[in-house]
C-alpha cells in the first residue's frame, strides 16, 4: 500500500469523481484509475461504486477513506517535523464565523505573524454549517465556530468562551419582547439558516408565540447591522459585534429578554490531525487575545 495511492483515494473521494481529482493532482485520469486498482487490490476490497454520474465510496470504503486521513495526516506531520525539526513554517488555515473574523481575530493575527513570520497564513470566512466539512476535506486546519454538536469520533473540539447575543433594533425603534403571542410589524434580518444563534433565538420567539413580517437573510454580519440601523428591521448578533453601535445608539437592545441568549464559541479539528506547532501558537494566542476581551465570559 503507498501513500501516493491514499493521496489518489482521498482525492477522488474529496471531488467526487476521478476527472475532478485529476484536476486537483495534476494528473491524467488514466493516472488516477490505476492508483484506485492499485490501492482495491492491496486491500482486497471495492471503494468505489458509480451512481449516476459520480463516484460513491462503499461501506468499506467509508470505513478505509477514515483510516486514510489518519494516515496522510501522520505522514504529513512526519515529514513536516524532519524537514523544519520542529521550526514555524509551513501553512496554516484557520476557518472563522464572520463575526469572529471582523471583531475578535485581528489582534491573533498581528501577534500570530509577527511570531511566526515564515508561516503562509490562511483565514477563512466559513459558517457553522461549513466548518465541519471543511475540517473534514482539509480544506482548514482550525475551525472557530459557533457550532455546540460535534461527533467526538471525528473530531476534537473545546468551548473558548461563551458569547452573549443580544437581539436590537434601530435607534428609536423599541420593541419589548416580554408580551408573548404578539406580532412584530419588523421583518427579521439575519444570517443563514442554520446558524447558531439564529435557530436559538427563533426557538425563543417559538416559544413566546411572536411572529413577525418577514426574513431578510443576508449572509454578512456588516450589512445586517446597516440594514438594521437603516430601520429595516431587528436582528440579534453577539454583543462584541456589535460594541461601537449599542455605544453610540444606533443599535438599542431589544426589552424583554429575561435571560439572556448564550452561545459557546468553539475551536475545533479534525481529531486524527494532530496539533503542529503553528496550530498551537494560533490557538495559544486566541486564548491570550480573547481572555482579555470584556464581552466574552470564561
Amino acid at each position: 500500500m503507498e501513500l501516493k495511492n491514499l493521496r489518489t483515494f482521498k482525492a477522488v473521494a474529496d471531488a467526487g469523481g476521478f476527472a475532478k481529482a485529476a484536476r486537483v493532482l495534476g494528473y491524467a485520469q488514466s493516472t488516477i484509475s490505476v492508483h484506485i486498482q492499485q490501492l482495491e487490490r492491496s486491500l482486497g476490497v471495492q471503494l468505489f461504486e458509480r451512481v449516476g454520474r459520480r463516484m460513491v465510496l462503499t461501506d468499506v470504503g467509508e470505513q478505509v477513506l477514515q483510516h486514510a486521513r489518519i494516515i496522510l495526516d501522520s505522514a504529513a506531520q512526519l515529514e513536516e517535523a524532519c524537514a523544519n525539526r520542529g521550526a514555524l513554517t509551513g501553512t496554516l488555515r484557520v476557518s472563522a464565523a464572520e463575526t469572529v473574523l471582523c471583531h475578535l481575530l485581528g489582534p491573533v493575527v498581528r501577534a500570530f505573524k509577527e511570531a511566526a513570520p515564515q508561516v503562509r497564513l490562511q483565514v477563512l470566512n466559513k459558517t457553522c454549517a461549513q466548518t465541519p466539512p471543511a475540517l473534514l476535506d482539509g480544506t482548514c486546519d482550525l475551525g472557530i465556530t459557533y457550532l455546540r454538536d460535534w461527533d467526538e469520533r471525528t473530531f476534537h473540539a473545546e468551548e473558548l468562551y461563551w458569547v452573549e447575543a443580544i437581539p436590537v433594533t434601530a435607534k428609536g425603534a423599541p420593541v419589548d419582547l416580554a408580551r408573548e403571542g404578539q406580532h412584530l410589524a419588523l421583518p427579521f434580518v439575519t444570517d443563514e439558516a442554520d446558524g447558531e444563534i439564529r435557530q436559538a433565538f427563533e426557538a425563543h420567539l417559538k416559544a413566546k408565540r411572536i411572529t413577525f413580517e418577514d426574513t431578510l437573510e443576508m449572509w454578512s454580519a456588516q450589512a445586517i447591522k446597516r440594514c438594521v440601523e437603516a430601520g429595516a428591521g431587528f436582528t440579534i448578533l453577539p454583543s462584541f459585534a456589535m460594541e461601537e453601535e449599542l455605544q453610540r445608539g444606533s443599535l438599542q437592545p431589544m426589552a424583554g429578554m429575561r435571560d439572556p441568549l448564550r452561545t459557546p464559541l468553539v475551536w475545533a479539528r479534525r481529531a486524527s490531525k494532530p496539533l503542529s506547532p503553528a496550530m498551537e501558537l494560533f490557538l495559544r494566542l486566541t486564548k491570550k487575545h480573547l481572555a482579555q476581551h470584556p464581552l466574552l465570559n470564561a
